[in-house]
């Protein structure tokens, strides 16, 4: 069979025909071919910017919506510190700890009573406060025990090398200052001193005739930091006094008792002190006892590691 070979060109003819017919038209129309390609890039070009403004807005949406979790989270937290330490002043005074917990509806109170190593009573407090708007809450515990830790053994104890002070408030002379009790009376004279527990004298002190300060019920912790100390005729005291020296300077400081004043508890030093005792000191375990716990003189120490936002 033979074939015409016209009859296969005749598409290829035709197609190049239409390819030329095309280049032409390309030829004729080259701004229409750049514009599409350039609105190609400037399409892609949106579509990048609208990308990497969706990707900013989330991350800023995000990161705000954080801040204000966290904003809200901290401002919970604060809310519930303010009510646990309003809570556990109140625990620290009270003689009724039960009652004192079932004024805070939100808080949860336990407590266990201990004996100290020299007999002190001391309670052990676990303390729970939910927050009253979500299901927050914190939890800590708390040692209550007296500012007074021990005793003194005798009437009057004296000298630098007896370290009463941490004897006494398991302080050294650096760190026994005002600021270790709840509310000092910080004075530099003994003066209109009725009705005060702690008495922080700076410089002397003396208490004139017919002066009384505290009583066997009610006794005082008097300080006397840096100065003398003087209970004149018919002058009546309560409690113990801390005569306190800077032992880096000793300045020998003098303690007079008049021979018809009354001194009911106890006298300690950090210092040798110059004494003048015309009338006597009566030790009394009593009324030293009775001012150890004072409500006034009760501190509440957190419990290392006991606090937690989870159970």
């Amino acid at each position: 069979m033979q074939y015409n070979a016209d009859f296969y060109s005749f598409p290829l003819a035709l197609q190049t025909h239409v390819i030329g017919a095309r280049d032409a038209s390309a030829r004729k129309c080259p701004s229409k071919v750049k514009g599409a390609v350039l609105l190609s890039v400037v399409g892609i070009l949106l579509s990048l910017i609208t990308l990497a403004l969706w990707a900013t807005s989330s991350l800023l949406t995000s990161e705000f919506q954080a801040n204000k979790r966290s904003l809200a989270y901290v401002e919970v937290m604060n809310t519930l510190h303010n009510d646990l330490t309003l809570l556990t002043e109140q625990l620290r005074t009270s003689d009724d700890w039960r009652q004192t917990a079932s004024l805070f509806t939100r808080a949860t109170v336990t407590a266990t009573d201990y004996a100290g190593k020299d007999s002190q009573y001391l309670t052990l407090f676990t303390v729970a406060m939910l927050h009253p708007a979500t299901s927050l809450f914190v939890r800590q515990g708390f040692l209550r025990h007296p500012a007074l830790v021990r005793l003194p053994t005798t009437g009057l104890v004296t000298g630098s090398t007896n370290a009463i002070l941490p004897h006494l408030f398991e302080r050294d002379h650096s760190h026994f200052t005002p600021m270790y009790f709840s509310e000092p009376l910080i004075t530099n004279k003994c003066e209109a001193l009725t009705g005060k527990l702690v008495i922080w004298v700076r410089g002397d002190c003396y208490i004139s005739s017919s002066e009384t300060i505290g009583e066997a019920n009610h006794p005082v912790l008097l300080v006397v930091e840096k100065g003398d100390f003087t209970l004149e005729s018919h002058a009546q005291i309560y409690g113990l006094v801390v005569m306190l020296s800077d032992t880096s300077m000793p300045t020998n400081p003098k303690a007079t008792i008049a021979a018809s004043a009354k001194f009911v508890g106890a006298m300690v030093s950090n210092a040798d002190v110059s004494t003048f005792f015309y009338g006597h000191i009566d030790f009394n375990v009593s009324v030293l006892h009775t001012l150890q716990y004072s409500r006034g003189l009760q501190k509440m120490q957190p419990i290392p590691g006991s606090w937690h936002d989870f159970n």
